[in-house]
């Protein structure tokens, strides 16, 4: 029975276990809290109840926030203990003047307000998250289903448009598997060619036209300006209170607004969590049903893809479903309502799939892998792990790290070891992971340091840890341990991209064939030296003395700022980030992820086969001898391509110049980073990369002009089209609001770029027009097609007339060079190659 406020000025003792002011019943009282705790609940969908808090202790209001709404209790207040509680009869109408005439009592009632805001933050980000992963989950595994089980989507190919979902669709997952299929190839998305367990994990907002927040959206200066002013001394207070009573009643008044909005967002987020629920574990109609039949097929040995690829991806949906309803019993305190009926037989049979496919696949002799790289299938794993015993210890002892450190790490490395998942993204978890990474690095640089050092001579398990992040065998399976112990990758002919592991690359900072690059605040080797030596004049890196300039300082400079931090960055899931290697990172072999410098030259070329001008920049040439001062040419620099130690989803565009002030600054090359095992398509990966190359080349060389409409540039025009898109009139009203809705899902304009130059790259190159006209002669004047490719889409309306306007130009640059480079031509009728190729890049 709920406590009875309708006594005035009456103080009572509550039993444990007392609802004291059920959800929606009408605030008529102010209530203090003396002694005992409280627990505040909130009703979720299907009549469940969630705890969002505890608070115990003495002088708090609870429930006030009641009185600063809608005048109910937007939660349920029950006695966690026996309680003693005051109550004076109130209501929104007469608090205001209330707490004006009493202060202290407006400052009682402001500080627990602002306590019951911080807890109710807390508890709804954690249930933000869940929901955004589960979200995040459920479409990724809707977009899977269709991929392996096309047959219940007849109508939908990839590359053609998807009608919208018909109205008589009433299975949930059909119609969310239908509608992010629609965005995802609306979009430009691809399906993996070999689905892997961490494309479940991706993010892939951007295409779904999704949003997956982790944490609710709270910015309001007014109340972080009420938190300070309540929290400042009630001595001071009371002072500041006294000329003006009517300020603390506000201060509660928003304190009880912000509390009550952050209770409707848990609602909000509790249906969404619901839902979530509800498509992967509830009923006939749930994820889980869907997979259970690809199971059975499996099984049987009917599914459309081979089991190397779908039995992880099962494997991964049980662990989702273990996780789900966990979590269901730990957010609620009890089971989810109907859940679907093969939940148990599909762990089950799981499990026992993977067994057998295990068995009848032994990993270690895997001869080939498909991509092209071969393993030596004769490897002895036995032998290999037998040679790799006790890798971590060789590494730690290798390295020369401190007794006590080595006590430490292995501690932690121990407690990491006994985890069901060490890639799990709860919080502590997530510590335990911070604090290994940064002695491993410690590790790692001190190993990296002797290997220069003993001319590339070190133990066998230290070569694996430089090369791939290998740490602990342990943590390995078999066939992950013979792809790293046996492979060995080399170009057998000399390529004109420059490419560099990890190890090659620290090799050249250390002796100084490459500058250093820049760190995560954009300062190089020298902006650093200045800032830790304030006292000191250093007008130019020559100025340097070498106790302060010196191989082993550039290098741990160049670590600190560009590798480490790339390691974490490549991953592309900061949650989940390790940098030790474990069989957890993939479920597909290494091989097949394993990038090799042939497969990235290909790939490079691929794109610049259509792309050709992506690495070209405007530098001066000058030739004193043939009378040439200051002549403008197109040149190409590609940048220096690093294949760091790590295995992830994200390709870093780390700098568009290698110099960024002086003599051949434009002239130097940019730097772009990869894992060395990439998990996704990189040929996506890197047209990303290249976007945002061409988009910060543009704007470093341009400098304030980037963004001058005045001076067309693809970043001028491309940000005067998404700023005033709107006004536009080449753009109907429909593709306005579509741009509207669409836009929202970037970050920046850098990001919507990216997005329309993959559509550029990979439909409007084949002639499938997935941008709308505007863009399309925004990129065909500033990022024109190969010569073959401009010949084939001429031929089509959307292209004919920017084709004939870009040709138009360019014959007219064309003729104004043949005419100007006349009186450079040799007594053997030739050009300087500069100068001729210059020409070309304008030839039509």
């Amino acid at each position: 029975m709920a406590l009875d406020t309708s006594v005035p000025n009456q103080k009572v003792t509550i039993k444990a276990g007392t609802v004291l002011f059920p959800e929606g019943s009408a605030a008529n009282s102010l209530n203090v809290l003396h002694s005992g705790a409280l627990r505040y609940l909130v009703e979720a969908p299907g009549g469940r109840k969630l705890e969002l808090f505890k608070i115990s202790g003495a002088n708090l209001t609870p429930g006030a926030s009641a009185l600063f709404g809608s005048g109910r209790y937007p939660f349920t207040i029950v006695a966690e203990q026996d309680c003693v509680l005051s109550t004076y009869v109130m209501s929104p109408s007469t608090v205001g003047r209330s707490l004006a005439a009493r202060s202290s009592l407006g400052i009682m009632v402001g500080r627990s307000l602002l306590r019951e805001i911080t807890e109710s933050f807390k508890k709804v980000n954690q249930l933000r998250k869940i929901a955004s992963d589960m979200g995040k989950t459920n479409d990724n595994l809707s977009l899977l289903y269709y991929q392996f089980n096309p047959s219940v989507f007849p109508d939908i190919k990839p590359g053609q448009p998807i009608a919208d979902p018909s109205s008589e669709i009433v299975d949930p997952v059909l119609r969310l598997a239908r509608e992010n299929l629609k965005h995802y190839f609306d979009n430009g998305g691809i399906l993996p060619e070999r689905p892997t367990a961490n494309y479940v994990e991706e993010d892939h907002s951007q295409l779904l036209v999704k949003y997956y927040p982790e944490e609710i959206e709270f910015q309001d200066g007014e109340f972080n300006f009420v938190r300070k002013v309540i929290l400042a001394d009630p001595n001071l207070l009371a002072q500041l209170f006294a000329p003006d009573p009517s300020m603390v009643s506000y201060v509660c008044d928003k304190l009880g607004r912000v509390q009550n909005n952050i209770t409707e967002n848990a609602k909000g987020i509790l249906e969404e969590l619901d839902e979530n629920f509800s498509l992967l574990l509830g009923g006939v109609e749930s994820l889980t049903e869907k997979y259970f039949l690809i199971l059975d097929m499996a099984a049987n040995g009917y599914a459309t893809a081979p089991p190397e690829f779908v039995v992880p991806i099962l494997q991964v949906v049980s662990q989702k479903i273990e996780r789900a309803l966990a979590g269901h019993q730990a957010i609620f305190g009890s089971a989810i309502p109907s859940p679907s009926p093969n939940i148990k037989s599909f762990l089950e049979k799981t499990a026992g799939l993977a067994k057998k496919f295990e068995a009848s696949n032994p990993t270690a002799k895997v001869a080939s892998n498909g991509s092209g790289i071969s393993v030596d299938g004769s490897a002895d794993a036995t032998a290999i792990r037998k040679e790799l015993a006790n890798s971590a210890s060789s590494i730690i002892q290798f390295s020369g790290l401190g007794g006590d450190a080595i006590k430490e790490f292995s501690a932690m490395m121990v407690k990491l070891k006994s985890l069901k998942n060490p890639l799990d993204s709860d919080n502590d978890t997530r510590k335990l992971r911070r604090s290994i990474t940064k002695t491993y690095f410690d590790i790692y640089a001190a190993c990296f340091q002797k290997y220069v050092n003993s001319g590339k001579n070190v133990p066998k398990p230290v070569d694996l840890m430089l090369k791939y992040g290998f740490f602990d065998e342990t943590m390995l399976d078999d066939s992950q341990l013979v792809f790293m112990s046996t492979f060995k990758d080399a170009i057998t002919s000399v390529s004109d991209i420059p490419i560099h592991y990890g190890t090659e690359w620290l090799e050249k900072i250390y002796k100084r064939e490459c500058p250093t690059s820049l760190d995560e605040l954009g300062q190089n080797f020298f902006d650093k030296v200045k800032m830790d030596n304030r006292n000191a004049v250093f007008k130019k890196e020559s100025d340097l003395p070498p106790d302060i300039d010196n191989p082993e300082a550039r290098l741990k400079f160049e670590f600190g700022a560009m590798y480490e931090a790339n390691v974490r960055l490549t991953t592309g899931s900061l949650a989940t980030y390790l940098p030790i290697l474990t069989k957890y990172h993939s479920q597909i072999p290494l091989g097949k992820a394993y990038v090799t410098k042939k497969m990235l030259t290909d790939t490079i070329h691929d794109i610049m086969a259509v792309d050709f001008s992506v690495f070209n920049r405007e530098v001066i040439y000058n030739n004193p001898e043939m009378g040439i001062n200051k002549e403008f040419i197109q040149r190409a620099i590609i940048p220096d391509f690093v294949i760091v130690p790590s295995i992830g989803s994200k390709i870093m565009m780390w700098q568009e110049l290698s110099i960024h002030r002086g003599s051949g600054s434009k002239e130097s090359r940019g730097r772009i980073v990869l894992p060395i095992f990439v998990q996704g398509d990189l040929k996506s990966l890197l047209i990303d990369a290249f976007a945002a190359f061409r988009w910060e080349l543009c704007k470093t060389i341009l400098g304030p002009e980037w963004n001058n409409v005045g001076n067309p540039s693809i970043t001028a025009d491309y940000m005067d089209y998404v700023q005033f898109y709107k006004k536009n009139k080449d753009l109907s009203i429909e593709i306005k609001e579509k741009l509207a809705a669409e836009f929202k899902r970037f970050r920046n304009e850098r990001d919507i770029f990216a997005n329309d130059y993959q559509l550029w790259i990979k439909y409007e190159a084949e002639g499938v027009q997935r941008l709308n006209r505007v863009v399309r002669g925004i990129f065909y004047r500033h990022i024109p097609f190969a010569r073959t490719i401009r010949e084939k889409v001429a031929k089509m309306p959307a292209f004919g007339e920017i084709n004939n306007r870009f040709v138009n130009i360019r014959t007219r640059k064309f003729t104004e060079l043949e005419n100007r480079y006349k009186k450079y031509i040799n007594a053997l009728g030739s050009l300087p190659d500069q100068l001729r190729e210059n020409m070309e890049f304008y030839r039509v």
